[in-house]
């Protein structure tokens, strides 16, 4: 018998989510100070996988490890059984099934995954996925799973209720997900008042709905089972299988971006972890949490490890905003985040060096011992004593840690091999090249989903490694010769000599975007030093630093 679901009739747009790959969750894991698995090989189960595109950018990334992810659309599936088979992958296995069918003949799972599936979903499913963390997961092991909370929710659920009851006639799944942006549209439009809180709750609801595609507004907002939580009130469900909390996957830097009052009075109200974060919830008003599970069984609890940033590599969106940064200067330098975001100002010397240097590696990471030598190195030449290396390193160890917990730099205990320099012949990841040519979302090779603009599209599929950019001019050419692309100067036509020179021109900067948004493959040269590497709103820092 086959069963139809929503997901059937209006499939999601693939994605991956970087924090939940399990490079991520060992890190996560390891700054806790918990003795999980190393992601090379492990083996990794997702609940509720969709099209596969989540665990299928885990598997390239990791060849000697093992996923499994399973979905009740069988269409989603098959879909990424294609998809599997296309990049010939062997550590893949996708399976069209229950939640409920998973049981101890599944075996044992080091990082078990299930996002966007817990609060849509009844109470035996919700049951089943933590039992099957409680007994799937293999000593060490870490679950990831993600609920929409309370108290955000509550706003969010007014606009979802009256969205409801104006689709109650039972619309196709495709329409409703539009009729219900339209509607919401009308309704802020003939409020009476548009200074009042529900009006700008509905106006902001309605704001989020024209950035998302129908898929995600249907299943998030207009399935018929939807249930946040509070946070305590998951935890308690967690605990009662025998788990506990270690930490956020992502923690949007929101408790570093309070005031030190606010911490404070956050630390006074709250007596144990669960309660911290909870109040923490009150004070954002957060609508959704990722959560690190562990089995209670496997030892004591999670305690941060600053100490664990050596064995790690780290990276950051950030560049200084001089471009001629003298990291002597005793004046403050601000590293902001490119079109916005968390940002670092420090007067700090060896973290200016640092952060500089990261900047400049973008978009690899370099290894901790990488990066302290980089940044002494850059200092010895300076009017300034001498760094003790050994506080040198600790300071150091300390700032990344606290940064990685205010978004503002990424640590990787398995980084990837990323391109800072397209070559003669670029290589982009196979999954890239893959989705540019079916006009699917772009993942890069760190897991993170990424827009790529038109003319970055069509050369993705041909950066194989084996065409030089002669070839990849030529094909552009003709695509304009087709008419697909025009090329023009105050309006007219160009002229032969123009047009080359325009060619190689577009050529060479769509290979820098490629190469800034982390698509691109290293070659060996660049990859020297991680085959060595085997293992405003601000925090305020004791010399004066922001993050």
């Amino acid at each position: 018998m086959t069963t139809t679901t929503s997901y059937d009739e209006l499939p999601y747009t693939d994605n991956s989510f970087h924090y939940t790959h399990p490079d991520h969750m060992a890190t996560v894991g390891l700054l806790h100070g918990l003795p999980v698995a190393r992601p090379e090989g492990c083996r990794v189960l997702e609940l509720g996988c969709a099209l596969g595109g989540n665990v299928i950018s885990m598997a390239l990334k990791f060849p000697g490890a093992t996923f499994v992810g399973i979905d009740l659309s069988a269409r989603q599936v098959d879909e990424g059984r294609a998809t599997v088979e296309a990049l010939g992958l062997a550590n893949v296995d996708l399976r069209a099934a229950s939640i409920l069918d998973v049981d101890a003949g599944w075996g044992k799972f080091d990082y078990i995954v299930c996002h966007g599936v817990y609060s849509w979903v009844p109470v035996p499913v919700r049951d089943k996925i933590l039992a099957t963390f409680a007994e799937n997961l293999a000593p060490g092991g870490l679950a990831y799973v993600s609920y929409n909370t309370f108290p955000g929710w509550h706003a969010r659920g007014l606009a979802r209720d009256l969205m409801a009851y104006h689709l109650r006639g039972g619309a196709d799944v495709r329409d409703s997900a539009r009729a219900a942006r339209a509607f919401l549209r009308d309704l802020v439009s003939i409020l009476p008042d548009r200074r009042t809180a529900y009006a700008a709750i509905l106006s902001g609801e309605g704001r989020l709905l024209d950035d998302v595609d129908d898929a995600y507004l249907y299943h998030e907002h207009l399935e018929e089972t939807n249930s946040p939580f509070y946070f305590h009130q998951f935890m308690a469900d967690a605990a009662a299988k025998g788990l506990g909390f270690v930490a956020e996957a992502k923690t949007d830097g929101l408790r570093e971006g309070l005031s030190p009052e606010a911490r404070e009075r956050i630390d006074a109200w709250g007596d144990d972890p669960i309660a911290r974060e909870q109040y923490l919830d009150f004070v954002v008003n957060r609508t959704f949490r990722r959560t690190f599970l562990r089995r209670e069984a496997d030892g004591p609890p999670p305690r941060p490890t600053p100490e664990a940033v050596a064995s790690m590599a780290a990276g950051t969106v950030m560049m200084p905003e001089s471009p001629d940064l003298d990291v002597f200067a005793p004046e403050p330098a601000p590293f902001r985040t490119p079109g916005g975001g968390p940002s670092l100002t420090t007067n700090h010397p060896l973290l200016k060096a640092a952060f500089l240097e990261l900047a400049l590696a973008r978009p690899r990471m370099v290894p901790f011992a990488d990066l302290l030598a980089r940044a002494l190195g850059r200092l010895s030449a300076g009017p300034i004593a001498p760094f003790d290396p050994t506080e040198a390193a600790a300071y150091l160890r300390e700032a990344l840690f606290r940064g990685f917990a205010a978004d503002l730099t990424t640590l990787s205990v398995a980084p990837p091999r990323i391109a800072t320099d397209p070559g003669e012949a670029p290589t982009a990841s196979p999954l890239a090249r893959h989705q540019a040519a079916r006009g699917g979302r772009i993942t890069n090779i760190a897991g993170r989903t990424v827009a790529p603009e038109d003319l970055d599209r069509f050369l993705l599929p041909l950066l194989d490694g084996a065409r030089p950019r002669a070839v990849l001019q030529e094909a552009l050419r003709a695509r304009i010769a087709s008419g697909d692309f025009t090329i023009s100067a105050d309006g007219r036509p160009l002229a032969p000599a123009e047009l080359d020179a325009a060619v190689r021109d577009l050529v060479d900067e769509s290979l820098r975007r490629l190469t800034s948004i982390g698509v691109l493959e290293g070659g060996a040269a660049e990859g020297r030093a991680m085959r060595r590497y085997d293992q405003s709103s601000a925090t305020n820092l004791d010399d004066g630093s922001t993050l």
